[in-house]
Formats: structure tokens, C-alpha cells, sequence
């Protein structure tokens, strides 16, 4: 359906779909996204005479909240975070010139389209037209993504992870199971919900003190519905733009030790 289009000149693509792939090669989508935003590059770079630019913006919308029930509670995140070919954000070395709509906290339990289809399109087209400011036409201060993990720290003595964001942070509401740690014990692992202890302008500190054992990864909003409408824990002050769903392991137990997670 699109080869016939390959001859247009395009100055970028924006591409709303994802939710098919949850149950089909869901495991693979973060090979095959980056692929087609690749393949659809060269077709229409060659396509149009080199009138289109190589390297064309491609911007998309990661898939928002659906109702408990439709699909298991992993399958969707999975998905989210295999749309950033699982670095949590975009642009990055394998996805570049890319900017991404997050949409998980645009959850529409009354949609006639289904909940995995929200009808506050303007959100998303707003979210949309800032990562296009910013990636395709160069707004270099322009916010257009939602605070992301710039680097933990464990305080194992005090019983807290510590996450320092690498933008100021919002905490619209105190949030106990958002969060999450994998802990291990005996060779068995399970995911905790753990509270919020304490935050400031530009990090936060969870509490860890339900886990016994070792603690080795930790991840936020890893759910198919993680928070009402507009009502996730964590956005940008000014922007509105709500912190993406992610996940991380912990490098390092030695107390103190610092792990850089997004650059």
C-alpha cells in the first residue's frame, strides 16, 4: 500500500500503530520498527531522486493504556519499549532523527474505538508537534520529552534507590506500585511494587526495604494501564509531558555505586 507513494517527496512520516504486534512477533519489534523506519527511508530517498532527505524525521506515537483483560499485563509494555528499540527513548543510536509521543496517561476507559485507541488525538497531536519542532526543524531548548532516568544510586543502608532525572520532574501524586524492583533470592526472581520516599526538583528516592535479597533491576509504568487520564506520577514541570514508561538494571550492589542509564 505504500510502494506506489515512494516517488512523492516527503519531508518527515508520522506513524501511529504498534498494538497488532502484541501478539504477533511482538519479541521482534525491536528489530523490525527500527527496520521499516530504515527501509522507508531508502525507498523514498531513492524513490523521489534524492529529493527527500535520507534520513528523513520519522516521528511516532508509543502506544497508549488498555483496559486489564485485553492482553496480559506484560505484552503491552513489552511493546512500548521495544518501539524506542528498547533504550526508552528516542532519538538514540539506533533510532536517529526520530522523536516519539508518549500516550500511556491518554487511557479513554469509554472510547467507542476500544481503550487502546484514545479520542484525545489533540494531546498526542501536541506531544507529536513538539519532538517535530525539535527534531525536524532544529528547536535546540525546545522540551519535548518527558523526564528520563539519567543515573541511580543504590543506598542499600538506608533502604532507598535513588534516581536523579535528567530534567526537573513534576510529582503530580504519590504513586505505590508504579514503581517497581526485581528482587532475587534462592535463584528466584520477583517484581515488588516499592513506595516513593522522598523527591525533589530533579530526583526521587524509592523505598527498598521490602526486598530481602538482591536487588537487580528496577522499572516505572511497566503495566497496560499505569495511571488515569493525565494522572501519572511523574511529568515535566512546564511542559506537561509525562516521564515514559522504563526499566534498568542495577550494575552494581556495592552501597553508593552510581548507574548511568540514559544519556
Amino acid at each position: 500500500m505504500i510502494h506506489p507513494l515512494s516517488n512523492m517527496t516527503l519531508k518527515g512520516v508520522i506513524w501511529y500503530q504498534g498494538e497488532s504486534n502484541v501478539n504477533f512477533n511482538r519479541d521482534l519489534y525491536n528489530c523490525t520498527f527500527p527496520a521499516l523506519i530504515e527501509d522507508w527511508r531508502q525507498t523514498f530517498h531513492h524513490g523521489s531522486q534524492g529529493q527527500t532527505e535520507r534520513l528523513f524525521p520519522f516521528g511516532f506515537v508509543q502506544l497508549s493504556s488498555v483496559l486489564a483483560g485485553a492482553v496480559s499485563n506484560d505484552q503491552l509494555p513489552q511493546i512500548r519499549w521495544h518501539q524506542t528499540a528498547d533504550f526508552g527513548y528516542v532519538p538514540n543510536l539506533r533510532m536517529p532523527n526520530t522523536f516519539m509521543a508518549v500516550a500511556m496517561d491518554l487511557g479513554d476507559r469509554n472510547s467507542p474505538f476500544g481503550s487502546v485507541h484514545p479520542r484525545d488525538k489533540q494531546t498526542v497531536a501536541y506531544r507529536l508537534h513538539l519532538g517535530a519542532r525539535a527534531v525536524a526543524y532544529g528547536e535546540k531548548q525546545l522540551i519535548f520529552q518527558g523526564p528520563l532516568p539519567e543515573k541511580i544510586e543504590l543506598l542499600a543502608d538506608k533502604g532507598l534507590l535513588n534516581i536523579r532525572y535528567s530534567q526537573q520532574i513534576q510529582v503530580q501524586r504519590q504513586d505505590d506500585k508504579i514503581f517497581e524492583i526485581s528482587c532475587c533470592d534462592d535463584h528466584q526472581c520477583k517484581w515488588l511494587p516499592v513506595p516513593m520516599n522522598t523527591f525533589s526538583t530533579q530526583s526521587l528516592a524509592l523505598n527498598i526495604s521490602s526486598c530481602q535479597g538482591t536487588l537487580v533491576a528496577f522499572r516505572y509504568a511497566w503495566t497496560t494501564w499505569p495511571c488515569e487520564y493525565k494522572q501519572c506520577p511523574l511529568y515535566h514541570p512546564s511542559s506537561t509531558l509525562p516521564a515514559p514508561p522504563f526499566t534498568a538494571f542495577i550494575t552494581n550492589q556495592m552501597p553508593g555505586h552510581h548507574s548511568k542509564v540514559a544519556q
